[in-house]
């Protein structure tokens, strides 16, 4: 039985998504590609390595064995990539990074334009994300994140305390705002909106009824209670330098959080990584009176 390298990628991509269309995205290809490609592979070697199902690719025994494999060589690579990397002392390649919507959009593009310009030989790719991507398998170099709990296989810093607060534009103020909380319209977004229901109302199904915009921009989330569709949680860096919204009287202590810097522990010597890292502890370090809310807010 003959199998390469790009043939094993293939059948871990399958195997980690349960799915042609999951794994074509993760390499690159499209449906077709993929599924020609594990058919000749199949073919080639006289061996199943999947059950197509209904609900999609289970692996056999085979393919379990083929993926325990092949995740043990992906962690090896993955972790000479960090060793190579770690040893590199130059200020210039390229680096990895994910951060939440809100700071992409607001303060990272001016702080990533000036440290390009002291160190014009780094680039950023950044990804917009909250989700928690695996530092180890270099799915980013560098990490901004709003947690109490760093992953155990990240290295990094606390930037300052980090806080939400709910908001509410005045007009919808004048007309609402002698309601108790429970009783006013809400805008949602992905993050804390399970500590919103929980503050707020008795259970999910009464938070229900009161949710009329939701979504998986917090961007948006600003702009639908800038119109007055209702009150909404946000960070207090987004919320209280805007015109347009008055903080609410102060969110429960499940709003508070902390903001931190992150890498995994090989690159911590790394010259662009290690610079970047601490040119966003000292920049965002600065303004942490925004973020942990205790500045004047607009409007109150």
């Amino acid at each position: 039985m003959k199998l390469d390298w790009n043939d094993v990628a293939l059948i871990l991509a399958i195997g980690r998504c349960g799915s042609l269309s999951g794994a074509a995205r993760d390499l690159g290809l499209n449906h077709s590609t993929v599924f020609r490609k594990l058919n000749t592979i199949e073919e080639t070697t006289g061996v199943r390595f999947f059950e197509r199902l209904p609900g999609g690719y289970v692996m056999t025994e085979s393919g379990e064995a083929t993926v325990r494999a092949a995740e043990r060589i992906d962690d090896e690579i993955n972790a000479l990539g960090r060793e190579i990397l770690g040893r590199d002392m130059r200020l210039q390649g390229k680096i990895r990074m994910t951060s939440p919507e809100g700071f992409a959009a607001t303060l990272l593009p001016a702080l990533l334009a000036e440290f390009h310009h002291q160190n014009p030989g780094v680039t950023v790719d950044l990804f917009v994300s909250s989700s928690p991507l695996d530092l180890a398998r270099r799915e980013a170099d560098l990490a901004l994140r709003v947690t109490r709990k760093p992953p155990d296989a990240s290295l990094g810093r606390k930037i300052c305390d980090f806080r939400n607060g709910f908001y509410a534009s005045r007009a919808y103020l004048e007309q609402h705002g002698n309601r108790p909380l429970s009783e006013y319209t809400w805008v949602m977004s992905d993050g804390p909106v399970e500590h919103v229901i929980a503050a707020i109302w008795k259970n999910r199904a009464e938070a229900e009824q009161r949710i009329v915009f939701s979504g998986n921009s917090i961007i948006a989330s600003v702009q639908a209670a800038r119109a007055g569709m209702g009150a909404v949680c946000l960070p207090c860096f987004l919320g209280d330098p805007d015109p347009a919204l008055i903080r609410l009287p102060d969110a429960p202590e499940g709003m508070t959080s902390e903001l931190w810097v992150l890498t995994h522990p090989d690159l911590r010597s790394t010259a662009r990584v290690k610079a970047l890292m601490t040119y966003l502890y000292e920049a965002l370090g600065k303004q942490r009176d925004l973020f942990g809310g205790s500045g004047a807010p607009r409007g109150s």
